[in-house]
């Protein structure tokens, strides 16, 4: 019986050991991911191409954590291809999750990333479905995908190829890389932060 008690103390301070290590989360971190992703870029591929503007715009900031909703609006020759919402659910200061959600009606808030005020109006009962996305934070201010996904909620890109999304601040952009479907070969692409004023067109 003391046998058993000293093995299980020792499990219990095993565990009480894991804790104390376990890196504490503060709103410092969600603020610091949220503000690296957050502006406006032109997508261009590596022969220097323009592929698309894209636009990360806060939302809700008065809705549960303030640095957790994003409004993602996609441009391709000024016509909106993607629409998307994103959460952030940190789940601790190394990694980040990302949930990214359908608008039931999307037609309803096209081109309104440059209104962020505009969802006020509104709640989470305009989305539907949800893909998930983990990021990493590999140094202040720089997050990536933990490998490539196949996601098919964003459907600028071909079905069926697998992506990887690295945001960098220090650099003012954020980096793609994209296998096309059935191969190993890797296409780059580098969304370049930019100002604006508006929306595009």
């Amino acid at each position: 019986m003391k046998r058993f008690a000293l093995v299980i103390a020792a499990v219990l301070m095993a565990f009480g050991a894991l804790a104390q290590k376990a890196p504490k989360f503060t709103e410092e971190d969600a603020k610091q991911f949220y503000r690296t992703i957050v502006g406006d870029y032109t997508i261009i591929n590596n022969n220097d191409s323009v592929v698309a503007a894209v636009h990360f715009t806060p939302i809700w900031e008065s809705l549960g954590n303030r640095f957790q909703w994003l409004y993602l609006e996609v441009l391709r020759d000024k016509e909106v291809v993607v629409q998307k919402v994103l959460e952030v659910m940190p789940k601790n200061d190394k990694v980040f999750r990302v949930v990214v959600y359908d608008l039931k009606e999307p037609e309803r808030f096209a081109g309104k990333w440059g209104n962020r005020n505009f969802f006020d109006g509104f709640n989470t009962s305009i989305l539907k479905g949800k893909t998930k996305l983990t990021f990493v934070k590999t140094s202040d201010f720089s997050y990536q995908m933990n490998g490539f996904k196949r996601i098919p909620a964003l459907g600028c890109f071909p079905k069926g190829d697998l992506l990887h999304f690295k945001f960098v601040q220090e650099d003012e952009r954020f980096y793609i890389k994209r296998m096309p479907a059935n191969t190993n070969r890797i296409l780059g692409y580098q969304g370049l932060k930019e100002l604006t004023d508006g929306p595009v067109g």
